[in-house]
């Protein structure tokens, strides 16, 4: 699930596939956060805004989506 989580930010980014990598910090702003949320929704997944927004970089995101 790590790489479709990886895949979910960068298009929440509107960066190209493949362009986000582990270790990454994260360089989002609110609107590509809410967009994750959404899309994280739709695979029946959810995330809290403030916990996600604290994240600093792509591996928090990613142990917080997986746990």
């Amino acid at each position: 699930m790590s790489v479709d989580i990886l895949n979910l930010i960068a298009e929440a980014k509107e960066a190209d596939e493949g362009s986000v990598k582990a270790g990454d910090q994260l360089d989002w702003d609110s609107i590509a956060v809410v967009t994750f949320i959404a899309l994280l929704s739709e695979r029946d997944v959810s995330v809290s805004a403030d916990r996600l927004n604290k994240c600093e970089t792509v591996d928090e995101v990613v142990a917080l989506v997986s746990a």
